[in-house]
């Protein structure tokens, strides 16, 4: 996939040599949601890996322009990442974070679904599409840490009753992690007991984090 030699009937997507290229079983980092009423909660986000080279290239490739080998990658990324300890079918549930209407439009697909789903295949767990996104707010490429937690202000919603006990909310890149703080929020807001963690499949880089 990323240095073109031929490989050992593996069926892998990666040769060893480029996946020894990148950090993969990272610790996770805490982020916060505060919701009117309620004590401010933390919960953990997880990654597959750095948001740095291929990972960052195979990410724009594949949103830009739906790059098929760049999928490929990402699928790798997804795949070293294993199932939260307790998590099952009955009880947890994968929410993605939804993209604007304007944002589909514009590329005639939904990327974050895409790899939800294959988050889901991988884990075995069901996919929730209760959260809407309410706002038409600037892309988040462009701004800083201030923001984008401004810009992500009463962004989100939820349309129906989150039933399951846990939820796993999914984004592609998390940066400031401001995204997902923001839908965080509503789902404490609407069901306060649910238990609650992150996943994406890149952060920050190794020398921001």
């Amino acid at each position: 996939m990323l240095c073109h030699e031929p490989m050992a009937k593996t069926g892998g997507i990666l040769c060893a040599d480029c996946h020894a290229l990148m950090a993969w079983q990272l610790p996770p980092i805490k982020l916060s949601a505060q919701v009117v009423g309620l004590p401010d909660r933390t919960f953990p986000l997880y990654f597959a890996t750095f948001y740095q080279y291929p990972i960052n290239q195979a990410m724009t490739h594949f949103k830009d322009s739906e790059h098929l080998p760049s999928l490929m990658l990402l699928f790798h990324a997804i795949h070293q990442m294993p199932r939260p300890v307790g998590a099952h079918a009955d009880h947890t549930v994968i929410i993605p974070i939804p993209t604007t209407k304007k944002r589909l439009v514009k590329r005639g697909f939904d990327p974050v679904m895409v790899l939800a789903k294959c988050l889901a295949h991988h884990w075995q767990l069901p996919l929730w599409q209760g959260l809407s996104r309410i706002d038409d707010a600037e892309h988040q490429r462009t701004l800083d840490r201030r923001q984008r937690l401004d810009n992500m202000s009463d962004a989100f919603a939820i349309c129906g009753e989150v039933s399951a006990r846990r939820v796993i909310l999914f984004d592609d890149v998390a940066t400031t992690g401001a995204t997902l703080q923001a839908a965080a929020s509503v789902i404490i807001r609407h069901a306060p007991k649910t238990s609650l963690l992150a996943v994406c499949v890149a952060h920050g880089s190794q020398d921001f984090s």
